[in-house]
């Protein structure tokens, strides 16, 4: 754990250390500060008060793209667009719309048909790994969840690695205090390069029509209602945005909570707990979406706080989930427990769509692992979090031994 001052906490994710450990820093705001005013917005800290703001009518998702237009950085019409169009930034009546069209291809049903896709990756990109020496795990999970989702949509295989260095850097969008001018700018162009090569895998869908959800959104209707063109494309980045991070984030901090926590990993291994019951934990202990943001858009009370209208608020989900008022010991790694109520994929109307497809690699990794792997060795403390920013939580390098049954 870092050292923080009890006398002068604040939350300050710039600080030394937080990074690797931000959980001692939301321990002490929820214990002295849960809700305070740093960084030009309010923070956020305790379970029940980000539930009531989540579900608020007073508050909205745009502060993103509304935070990007200000910023008058030139013509960007891509950034624009996204920011109408994409589920994540939208309010009602917009977001119910689209929710209920793309809903339509994410569909359980849709995501468990490539269970056995899934199953090849996984066993592809480990199963030499097993019983050998030292490797990079975060290597492997940043692949997982990219050929998994180019899969499911329907992406070329040739275009997979420009794909993901165009996502790699449009997704910077999701964390505004690091949003500068030129980055702004640079975002733009990598989104329209992304626009324009996934508009070119839509066309040729619209007249070979398959099973990927590509094909799944053009034929997505509510009545006469249907996605356009810019929503499928925008679709399609939101889908490898908002999912690939996330999943990533969760086949590396379940595989690292699990090296340090062996008396966990025996439990999954003797089935005294389900793949389900242990990704529930991860999510909560650990979880990959650490924060999130709203826009106050009239006066709410939250506790004893009154939150302006245009008060900016970050909400801290992955200290909601070690509130010591929700879930009991909140600081020990308990794959047993009741965790289902953890917050890592949001809630109510704004959980995140996609969280089927993380959560089916996650189960399938676990349960491969489990009847092939005796014990998960971190091999060194030299582990490494992603430092290009604090929204997502994931490891960039994970060097672990996986020791055979």
């Amino acid at each position: 754990m870092i050292a923080v001052s009890k006398s002068a906490i604040k939350f300050n994710p710039f600080a030394p250390g937080f990074r690797e450990d931000p959980y001692t820093t939301y321990h002490l705001l929820r214990q002295q500060k849960s809700i305070h005013y740093a960084l030009d917005m309010w923070i956020l800290t305790k379970y029940q008060d980000i539930i009531q703001v989540i579900d608020s009518d007073a508050v909205s998702v745009s502060f993103i793209p509304q935070y990007v237009t200000q910023q008058k950085v030139g013509n960007i019409p891509g950034l624009v667009e996204l920011g109408k169009k994409a589920i994540v930034f939208t309010d009602p009546p917009d977001h119910i719309r689209l929710r209920r069209l793309v809903g339509q291809a994410f569909n359980s049903s849709t995501i468990q048909a490539y269970t056995s896709h899934i199953q090849k990756l996984i066993d592809n990109f480990i199963g030499l790994k097993i019983g050998t020496e030292e490797f990079d795990f975060a290597e492997i999970a940043h692949q997982i969840p990219l050929y998994t989702l180019a899969h499911i949509l329907g992406i070329p295989n040739e275009y997979i690695k420009t794909v993901d260095q165009y996502i790699h850097r449009v997704r910077s969008i999701l964390e505004p205090s690091l949003l500068t001018k030129m980055r702004i700018r640079r975002i733009e162009q990598d989104l329209q390069l992304c626009l324009t090569l996934f508009q070119e895998v839509i066309d040729s869908r619209k007249n070979h029509l398959g099973e990927d959800i590509i094909s799944k959104l053009i034929q997505a209707r509510v009545g006469e209602d249907r996605l356009s063109d810019s929503e499928l494309g925008i679709a399609c980045v939101m889908t490898f945005v908002a999912g690939h991070e996330t999943s990533k984030g969760l086949l590396t901090n379940g595989i690292l909570a699990f090296a340090k926590h062996p008396d966990q990993w025996q439990i999954l291994r003797d089935g005294q707990a389900t793949s389900k019951q242990a990704i529930d934990e991860i999510l909560r202990f650990d979880p990959p979406l650490q924060q999130t943001v709203r826009l106050a858009i009239s006066d709410l009370q939250v506790g004893s706080q009154t939150i302006k209208k245009g008060d900016k608020m970050l909400l801290c989900l992955a200290s909601a989930n070690r509130d010591e008022e929700h879930f009991p010991n909140p600081d020990a790694f308990n794959i047993i427990r009741d965790a289902t109520s953890q917050i890592a994929f949001g809630h109510g109307m704004h959980n995140c769509l996609g969280q089927g497809i993380a959560r089916l690699e996650g189960k399938l990794l676990f349960d491969y692992l489990r009847q092939r792997v005796k014990q998960i060795e971190l091999t060194s403390s030299d582990y490494r979090w992603n430092q290009e920013g604090f929204i997502t939580r994931t490891l960039t390098y994970l060097p672990v031994t996986f020791h055979d049954s």
